[in-house]
């Protein structure tokens, strides 16, 4: 049984898909957890789905028995994360485990299928890039510095995207290769001090948006669900000996093998199975 009670759990881009799975595993294995995204209730960022916002997320935690709270923070902006990371340690007096989850720059879709790779968007990379890399640079430097730095203690933990599959949309693909390279930097300069900083990657997983977007027969047999790569990221937090896996890029499939959790369904989805709908 995965034990993190008393733990203190800040994760970014909490009010839906992925990010709200692992808030609420996190919940579920006895972790306090900060929600923290651009907005709250009743302004969510992405209007195709209802209830996609950061309080729904505290009230389902709520709901099921577990601890959360709903913090509106922008992680791109280093002065709200400094003024987020002061207020958590002035109220919780730590933070343990930090889920770099928050994501963006971009609708749902908004590639160049069909056309040259040359006649996308100019502005796009920068803005995955600001929302991705940069975003967890700032919260990874920023909550170092004033609390895992000092107490010596803590693990980050970074979901990200990783596919032996030929690239596919280029802004997406370079901004996620800058999240995982972000975490294998960080992991060579923080193993002396023991802090892990680990990269999980999921396969295809059928988030509130993918729903939208796919037919229901698409999306059967060939996804997982968020809450697999979340148990990923719940089994890491609670390891003693979670530096074995410290500047690398973790597939869940892999570590599902390591650990022994499975789906919502008890399956362990295979390596990089079903990550495209043909």
């Amino acid at each position: 049984m995965t034990d993190l009670n008393g733990r203190i759990a800040l994760v970014s881009g909490a009010s839906r898909g992925l990010g709200r799975a692992v808030a609420r595993e996190l919940a579920a294995a006895g972790a306090h957890v900060v929600t923290t995204g651009r907005s709250r209730r009743g302004s969510a960022t992405q209007t195709a789905v209802d209830d996609l916002t950061l309080d729904r997320t505290v009230e389902m935690i709520s709901e099921a028995g577990g601890s959360a709270e709903a913090v509106t923070c922008d992680h791109t902006d280093p002065d709200a994360v400094r003024a987020l990371v002061d207020d958590l340690l002035a109220r919780h007096g730590r933070i343990d485990v930090l889920v770099n989850n928050a994501w963006g720059g971009h609708d749902f879709h908004e590639g160049v299928d069909g056309e040259e790779v040359w006649d996308e968007p100019m502005e796009q990379f920068r803005a995955m890039l600001l929302a991705g890399a940069y975003s967890d640079f700032v919260t990874d430097l920023t909550v170092l510095k004033h609390a895992m730095g000092p107490a010596g203690r803590g693990i980050i933990l970074t979901t990200t995207w990783h596919t032996p599959e030929p690239p596919a949309w280029v802004p997406y693909e370079s901004s996620k290769a800058a999240k995982n390279r972000l975490v294998y930097a960080l992991g060579h300069h923080l193993r002396e001090k023991g802090i892990p900083c680990i990269a999980v990657a999921p396969g295809w997983m059928r988030t509130e948006l993918m729903e939208v977007h796919h037919e229901p027969g698409e999306l059967d047999g060939r996804t997982e669900t968020p809450h697999y790569a979340a148990r990923a990221v719940v089994a890491l937090a609670a390891d003693p000996d979670a530096m074995r896996f410290t500047g690398r890029t973790m597939d869940v499939a892999v570590l599902a093998r390591e650990y022994g959790f499975t789906d919502l369904d008890g399956t362990q989805p295979d390596l990089n199975a079903g990550r495209f709908v043909e």
